[in-house]
């Protein structure tokens, strides 16, 4: 009896229980039915702002433009940069292109990891309106109340919006445009924008990087020209230029021959023996003059040099050679190089450029204190290319 009476007790509460979950089942509110997804949400969105733009409804295209960036995703892009600056020109909205043009590195990077909008024709048709319509662009811009700084900018910007200068004569007037207004307003805040990305022509720094490859040769003075024949040198350098002043390092290597015998410790090193001279240096020089594709720069360097057996050839020479003919010291340069731009632009004051090169030197060797054979001094003149990358100002 008492099994039964629990048994009945089990049921009774299975049944409750099941019953009581199914009243929470019905009472929970059904699912919501399915989101637009954000694509459609921004396709909707431009569909009407270009017919409200076409309908010249300044008002719709505001709102449209609001409830898009009100509804903005941050894994997609409502309207391209320049989409929506044109939008703010014809709106008249300057304020807003000029909060954004400081900051529009920043846009271009964010919009690199979104996704885009669907393809349709709304910048198409903006753009070609506004060009049709510039010439109102440009008179509302002068009308506006407006700095002259804020004036002078929203005019250029139009230009560049809307590519107006097609031939080279107009990129290169629209360029110098770009430079009186720099020079006329140096700090602006539009500065870093203009730099990046309305010049045709990118402006020159006061900097840059180049290369130069020599061949050189010259006169032994003194003992050493009496223990050496002239040398033949191949040369390379590295230099940065900042403003007039330049700065590098030049390494250098080449052979000879021995005009006559040379003894050393008691062993000797014969004549008509071939010799390697090498060197490296540390150079400063300052660009004196600087007319068309002639520029002339004056040079100092200090380093290390030295003179050695030429022994590659192992069973031709005796082997005490490497060991015992190796004289070696620091040394002076002073220098003239003389560089011929072979670019079109008649003047490489402000430009990269390959040009044909030409250095005079004498260069004070303290090679050896201990053998007067190997004391003296070299005089030489060598001839190559300059390769010059001047970087772009930012």
């Amino acid at each position: 009896m008492r099994y039964l009476i629990t048994f009945t007790l089990l049921v009774f509460l299975s049944l409750t229980t099941a019953g009581l979950a199914q009243e929470d089942v019905d009472t929970l509110p059904a699912p919501p039915r399915g989101r637009i997804s954000p694509e459609r949400q921004i396709a909707e969105c431009r569909r009407q702002i270009q017919q409200a733009f076409e309908a010249d409804d300044r008002a719709e295209v505001q709102f449209w433009m609001d409830s898009l960036l009100r509804s903005e995703n941050p894994y997609f892009i409502g309207l391209y940069w320049d989409e929506r600056w044109l939008l703010y020109l014809w709106l008249e909205n300057y304020t807003a292109i000029f909060t954004e043009v400081p900051s529009h590195q920043n846009i271009v990077l964010a919009e690199e990891y979104k996704f885009r909008p669907p393809k349709d024709s709304l910048f198409e048709v903006i753009d070609q309106r506004l060009y049709e319509e510039r010439f109102a662009l440009f008179d509302r811009i002068n009308r506006a109340w407006l700095g002259a700084e804020e004036r002078a900018f929203a005019a250029l910007l139009t230009s560049y919006l809307l590519r107006l200068n097609i031939t080279e004569e107009d990129q290169a007037a629209f360029d110098s445009q770009l430079d009186a207004f720099l020079r006329q307003y140096p700090q602006s805040r539009f500065r870093k924008f203009i730099l990046a990305k309305m010049y045709h022509q990118p402006r020159p720094g006061d900097w840059g990087i180049g290369f130069d490859l020599q061949l050189a040769s010259g006169e032994w003075s003194e003992r050493l020209g009496r223990s050496f024949g002239q040398p033949l040198l191949f040369e390379i350098g590295i230099f940065i230029l900042k403003k007039r002043w330049r700065g590098g390092g030049h390494l250098g290597i080449g052979g000879m021959n021995l005009r006559r015998t040379i003894v050393h410790q008691g062993w000797e090193w014969f004549e008509g023996d071939p010799a390697t001279f090498v060197f490296g240096e540390l150079a400063v020089g300052y660009l004196l003059l600087q007319k068309g594709r002639l520029q002339l720069t004056p040079l100092v360097a200090g380093g290390y040099s030295g003179i050695t057996a030429s022994v590659s050839e192992e069973d031709k020479y005796p082997e005490y050679y490497a060991d015992v003919f190796r004289f070696a010291g620091g040394h002076y340069t002073a220098a003239l190089q003389a560089e011929v731009s072979f670019n079109r632009n008649k003047n490489i004051a402000r430009s990269s450029y390959l040009a044909l090169n030409l250095r005079l030197g004498h260069r004070w060797l303290h090679l050896s204190e201990g053998n007067p054979a190997i004391r003296g001094h070299l005089l030489f003149v060598s001839l190559g290319y300059t390769l010059f990358g001047r970087q772009a100002l930012r």
